[in-house]
């Protein structure tokens, strides 16, 4: 397989993972599960887990929503050349994060929050530093 190739795979697994927990309740980890609802309070969510939930579950959260997007911030400007700056990066990693939360809203036990969002916005632009930097050691390497 070509190196084109494993990178458009890596970034369609990438977004099919985060369709997969996103739309799809995982009782084992706990995610999705509850009446559902929407917050739409900045950084609420996250205050609540940290203070009034165990700091497992903020971890699981917060770590967790960033992770999921640092796939597809990593490998979104290998495949879409035309993002090749961090906000270009951030505006397609929040906007399909919204897209995510919007379906959300028509799903029985769903949450749609708006602090998911900032963590997923986060997760996109923590991978795409990455992948700058991984980017710029190579480079530095071959001439090197």
């Amino acid at each position: 397989m070509s190196k084109r190739n494993s990178i458009n795979v890596l970034f369609l697994v990438s977004i099919l993972f985060i369709i997969r927990l996103t739309m799809f309740p995982e009782s084992l980890l706990g995610i999705g599960e509850g009446k559902g609802g929407i917050n739409l309070v900045p950084f609420f969510t996250i205050a609540d887990l940290l203070f009034h939930h165990s700091f497992g579950d903020f971890i699981l959260n917060n770590i967790g929503n960033i992770m999921l997007f640092l796939p597809f911030g990593f490998f979104l400007p290998m495949r879409c050349e035309k993002i090749n700056k961090l906000p270009k990066s951030l505006l397609v990693g929040m906007a399909f994060s919204v897209f995510i939360e919007i379906v959300q809203l028509f799903m029985p036990n769903r949450w749609t929050d708006v602090d998911d969002v900032l963590l997923n916005t986060l997760g996109t632009g923590i991978g795409y530093s990455l992948f700058k930097v991984l980017n710029q050691i190579e480079i530095y390497m071959k001439e090197g």
